[in-house]
């Protein structure tokens, strides 16, 4: 009989053995102990209520001695909100354990007051988005590509002021966020202005989970606002992730800015590996891809962005209908004769 647990630390070998199995040659680094929660943290941490949770947690399906998949999951926002479904690791043949996993966490978080669930899946995973899509009921929400950045030159042409971003941007920044969502997006994927808020608590929450990020804005003094926000994220000073926000008003502006980031990475680093994502669901999408191309960046991939709704607005109809009852209390007359032929 299959069971679904908390991840515990002798199951990590397994959860090792399954993934080189699964596929063959793959990083030690994807798969190290640091990746997950393991006890007793995972206990103390599941132990808190929703809204205090603040790292991932991760689930095993076991049979008898046997590892079949885990799933993990994390907050995604510090509303606690939605949540993002990070790892599906299966055995082979364990499509029925995926569906398993993946509804158990919907259902055990959902019931604790996560609004919406969502994952991101490499397009060529056609098994798992099966599995999301068609078995599990998550829909098709946008696409994140991701570009790698293929020469080694540097900028010296950078026109745009950029300062580092502070706690007290970030009312602005959730209005940039809002403004550069395109409006069919909003109602699943918009953040908060907590998020924007880069105080010691975040700083302290990014050194445990081992990234160093570097975060820029670019001010628009004449309406008090921020027109563009850049995160530069690493984990080793080898691999950087570049992620790059811009308003409609400011889009021409992502070339200065994308030069900037390149410059401040190379300072690091002459050796980097730079990549950028360009995500469909913000308005400058289309520019982004264009400034890329032209600054001797290649598309390495493109994700899948599946998002499942498990609370939604309750809808009421204007017109009249029968109403549904389940067990009634039979106290009419023709349930009372029913009763009666039951009983005899």
């Amino acid at each position: 009989m299959t069971k679904i647990i908390s991840l515990r630390h002798s199951d990590l070998k397994k959860v090792r053995k399954m993934i080189e199995y699964v596929s063959p040659g793959i990083s030690p680094g994807k798969i190290s102990e640091d990746a997950y929660v393991s006890f007793p943290f995972n206990m103390i941490h599941g132990f808190l209520p929703l809204k205090l949770k603040f790292l991932q947690e991760c689930y095993v399906a076991v049979e008898g001695d046997n590892l079949l998949g885990l799933i993990s999951l994390a907050p995604d926002g510090k509303q606690k909100t939605r949540w993002k479904i990070n790892r599906l690791i299966l055995n082979p043949n364990a499509y029925d354990t995926g569906k398993q996993l993946i509804d158990y966490v919907v259902n055990k978080y959902g019931g604790a007051g996560v609004e919406t669930f969502i994952t991101t899946i490499d397009e060529n995973y056609t098994e798992a988005l099966a599995l999301f899509k068609n078995v599990c009921s998550f829909r098709n929400n946008s696409k994140i590509s991701i570009w790698e950045n293929t020469s080694d030159k540097v900028s010296s042409d950078i026109s745009v002021p950029l300062r580092q971003a502070e706690s007290s941007d970030a009312e602005k920044l959730y209005e940039l966020d809002r403004e550069a969502l395109s409006p069919r997006f909003r109602a699943s994927l918009l953040k908060t202005v907590e998020d924007f808020r880069f105080g010691l608590q975040n700083k302290l929450l990014n050194r445990l989970k081992g990234h160093l990020i570097k975060s820029f804005v670019l001010d628009n003094p004449e309406k008090n606002s921020i027109e563009s926000f850049l995160s530069i994220m690493t984990a080793d000073n080898e691999s950087f992730w570049v992620d790059i926000t811009l308003s409609l008003a400011y889009q021409e502006y992502y070339k200065d800015i994308l030069n900037f980031a390149i410059n401040n990475v190379f300072s690091t680093n002459n050796n980097a590996k730079l990549y950028v994502g360009v995500r469909d669901f913000q308005q400058t999408a289309e520019k982004a891809r264009e400034m890329l191309s032209q600054r001797d960046f290649i598309q390495r991939g493109t994700f899948e962005l599946l998002v499942k709704d498990y609370w939604k607005p309750a809808e009421y109809a204007t017109e009249k209908k029968v109403p549904i009852m389940i067990f009634p209390d039979l106290t009419s007359p023709a349930c009372n004769i029913i009763r009666f032929i039951k009983e005899f």
